[in-house]
């Protein structure tokens, strides 16, 4: 049998943070992001808002955390589908099944919640700024994807790697937005075969090691 783990304030702390975002997330997804407010994530996550103060400065701060989970476990998602030796066919497939795992109005709605809030920090310098080092974060992720699969396929990219993977997230930004829109014109295969596609392309036009 596993021992218990004590319950330290490390883990404690932690705990908190995690029902705080699980709290935020259905707070904003209900209420739009101008409209929820921390009381409201406070009460729905069981605590005062004292606790989100004391791991959040902001409720941009607070957006951003959520946003930069759910963007770790989406990429960690996608590079555990992408698993080597897949035939094209097999590989849109398996990133189909972690692209489609949200049902189509939850996508609408994330959509429709993270364009209020970019438009949002558009309108401030300094939240601009946090927006673009979150999004570094998830641009180095996504970059670290493209040197494994380089690597996997014996290439140097035809393209800098960093230039790649802005590519590959304006793949999906760009679909997303108007699957959003366009349900009916855009389905499920279509980011998944834009990136089968694109990783095709680097492989036919990389330079062999």
């Amino acid at each position: 049998m596993e021992a218990v783990k004590p319950l330290t304030a490390e883990r404690r702390r932690a705990m908190t943070r995690e029902h705080l975002l699980a709290a935020a997330a259905e707070v904003f997804a209900r209420r739009g992001y101008h409209a929820a407010t921390l009381e409201e994530v406070a009460q729905t996550a069981g605590f005062t808002t004292g606790a989100i103060y004391s791991n959040f400065a902001s409720k941009e701060d607070l957006f951003l955390a959520l946003a930069a989970e759910g963007e770790r476990q989406l990429i960690e998602a996608f590079a555990a589908a992408a698993e080597p030796g897949l035939s094209p066919a097999e590989l849109i497939s398996s990133l189909r099944s972690v692209y489609s795992g949200a049902s189509a109005q939850d996508r609408e709605r994330t959509w429709q919640l993270w364009t209020e809030f970019t438009l949002h920090l558009m309108r401030d310098p300094d939240a601009r700024r946090q927006l673009i080092d979150q999004q570094n974060v998830g641009l180095a992720l996504v970059a670290d994807l493209v040197r494994r699969q380089c690597d996997e396929s014996g290439i140097d990219p035809p393209l800098p790697v960093e230039l790649t993977a802005r590519i590959f997230l304006a793949l999906f930004t760009g679909l997303w937005q108007q699957q959003a829109v366009d349900g009916a014109g855009v389905d499920d295969n279509a980011f998944p075969t834009a990136v089968v596609f694109v990783t095709q392309a680097l492989q036919a036009l990389g330079t062999p090691k």
